[in-house]
């Protein structure tokens, strides 16, 4: 009996190392919008420079909002992911994860490189990465990319926790920028894997368990 405890233990620890500190990445169409719609026309900003004004495949937008694809004069190049970004002048893009909702106790994180562009035009821009279940706003962080070291991005990092009771409805990720240029790159979301999770709780209770019998 002893022996067949510490093979269970050893077992159970084995699997739930590592796996426990994953995450899995909740799968975002054209996540560094560097797909162009078929319909773009695109404007010549400079040698290697071009935006359009929407739309955007996979995201839904509002306002003045497009893709851009920037020379160095106005990014430290290389961009974050690729060579094209999101911009917003006082619009929004969304995009709703289709048949991905809330799981009980899970962390979700959302993760998107936010821009101060160079060349003349370095904003003072408001951005606001928000999370929907639904029409429920789960969780919004704001800022102003004035903060960020002009001709860069930072990632900003948004979480929010689920409890035992969630909120029913598809995630859906809403990126808002106020009338100065903000720009956005390389969106990103992820949940740690129940799975794991679940192995780690295993292996804990095994090892409270094993402790006791060599205590007894």
């Amino acid at each position: 009996m002893k022996w067949l405890l510490i093979f269970v233990f050893v077992l159970c620890l084995a699997l739930a190392g590592v796996p426990a500190f994953a995450d899995t990445s909740i799968p975002i169409q054209n996540a560094s919008f560097e797909t162009i719609s078929a319909s773009a026309v695109p404007v010549s900003c400079g040698t290697g420079c071009f935006y359009n004004n929407g739309p955007i495949p996979g995201w839904t937008i509002t306002g003045a909002t497009g893709d851009w694809q920037p020379s160095s004069i106005y990014y430290n190049l290389p961009l974050p992911d690729g060579t094209v970004v999101a911009y917003s002048n006082g619009g929004s893009l969304s995009q709703t994860l289709t048949g991905v909702s809330l799981q009980p106790n899970s962390v979700y994180t959302l993760t998107v490189a936010v821009g101060n562009r160079l060349g003349g035009f370095t904003s003072s821009g408001q951005y606001t990465i928000q999370l929907d279940a639904g029409s429920t706003v789960l969780a919004t962080v704001t800022g102003s990319n004035s903060a960020i070291t002009p001709g860069t991005f930072m990632d900003v990092v948004l979480t929010y926790a689920a409890g035992g009771t969630v909120i029913p409805g598809d995630l859906k990720i809403v990126l808002i920028g106020n009338a100065s240029q903000v720009n956005f790159d390389n969106v990103r979301t992820s949940v740690p894997e129940p799975s794991s999770l679940s192995m780690a709780v295993m292996g804990l209770a095994f090892f409270g368990l094993f402790s006791r019998f060599l205590r007894s």
